[in-house]
């Protein structure tokens, strides 16, 4: 499964950098990305990267944060049934 995951992120890689080269040769385009200062472009991607890491680490976050519940929620639980054994066994 992993191989395949590579192979897909590879052929993406790979299209998005011939789209990048056609947009940079042969389009009006071109000129205004050879007008543009290299740090424009170290700025813009920074800020992709940013945004897809914030993005990965608050999904992170929020399975971390649902495991925890459920093991607080199974413990609460165990309480619960303890308490309901616990009163069976009183005498009445």
């Amino acid at each position: 499964m992993d191989k395949q995951k590579l192979i897909k992120a590879s052929a993406a890689a790979a299209l998005g950098l011939l789209a990048l080269i056609f947009l940079v040769s042969s389009t009006p385009v071109a000129a205004f990305f050879q007008t543009t200062p290299i740090w424009v472009y170290a700025v813009i991607i920074g800020i992709i990267a940013s945004g897809y890491l914030s993005f990965k680490f608050s999904l992170e976050e929020k399975r971390v944060e649902q495991k925890w519940i459920e093991q607080e929620g199974e413990v609460y639980m165990k309480r619960i049934e303890a308490e309901r054994a616990r009163r069976k066994q009183l005498p009445e």
